[in-house]
């Protein structure tokens, strides 16, 4: 399948603080990667940088064979226009750990108002499509109720759907299940894993290993903004090559089980 998105040594510090270091990664059509590692690894700093809602300080990130929020000048990086920069940007589905839906709107509104104001799709034509999504992730009923009225569960599948609305090539999941109660997780991973199932390509940050394990085509290990090793899930999980992902998942899945 052809690449969709290509990274090259991309560092990004804050301060002296630095939280990604030479990272490459390569993401195919339909690839469904899960990030994993330990908090602090710079996992969602990669995301945000890939969309651009973090500036990286150096390396490359290409979508489509185009350069991520930069253009090169005479073999020096310069800021992409802004304009450029928001094109591309919505090829890019987002979700975020915290919903951030707008609490004055219902939840039909929160998912028609990028594809009207951004896309500038119909309003007919958004509301229909608004309304397959949320059939989709099993929230037709809550059409007209305020964000407030939801439980975590669905207030993140309804984010889903206003991210799907879009209709980006490519989805971001920062840690999803973050914020959503134990007991309604699976109903938010059951929606990734249909999107899974259609053929998305999904780039998921997620602290769910047995949902990475079953889910993912690859998993990625982060720690202290590297990536340390990459693999198929069986080969990551079962038999990893190296010291450090032996030791995270070791202690990640002793924890698990330990878990009622």
């Amino acid at each position: 399948m052809s690449q969709i998105l290509k990274i090259r040594k991309v560092s990004k510090s804050f301060g002296k603080n630095l939280v990604l270091a030479a990272i490459d990664l390569d993401i195919a059509a339909q690839d469904v990667v899960a990030i994993i590692g330990p908090s602090g690894s710079g996992k969602s700093t990669l995301l945000k940088c890939i969309n651009f809602l973090e500036p990286y300080d150096s390396g490359t990130i290409l979508f489509d064979g185009q350069l991520v929020g930069y253009r090169e000048v005479r073999g020096k990086r310069r800021l992409a226009k802004g304009s450029v920069t928001r094109l591309l940007r919505k090829q890019f589905g987002m979700v975020f750990q915290n919903f951030n839906l707008f609490p004055h709107k219902t939840v039909i509104e929160n998912i028609v108002e990028g594809p009207i104001q951004v896309l500038g799709i119909s309003k007919q034509d958004a509301y229909a499509h608004a309304e397959q999504l949320l059939a989709r992730v099993d929230l037709a009923d809550k059409r007209d109720a305020p964000p407030s009225t939801l439980s975590g569960g669905q207030q993140q599948r309804a984010a889903i759907a206003r991210a799907l609305a879009m209709k980006p090539k490519i989805m971001l999941f920062d840690e999803p299940t973050s914020s959503v109660d134990p007991e309604l997780v699976g109903e938010v991973l059951s929606t990734i894993r249909e999107l899974a199932a259609d053929g998305m390509t999904m780039l998921i940050v997620t602290h769910e290993m047995a949902f990475a394990r079953e889910v993912a085509s690859r998993v990625v290990f982060m720690d202290q903004g590297r990536i340390v090793e990459e693999g198929p899930p069986a080969t990551i999980f079962t038999v990893p090559r190296e010291t450090r992902t032996r030791e995270f998942l070791a202690r990640v899945l002793r924890t698990e089980e330990k878990t009622p």
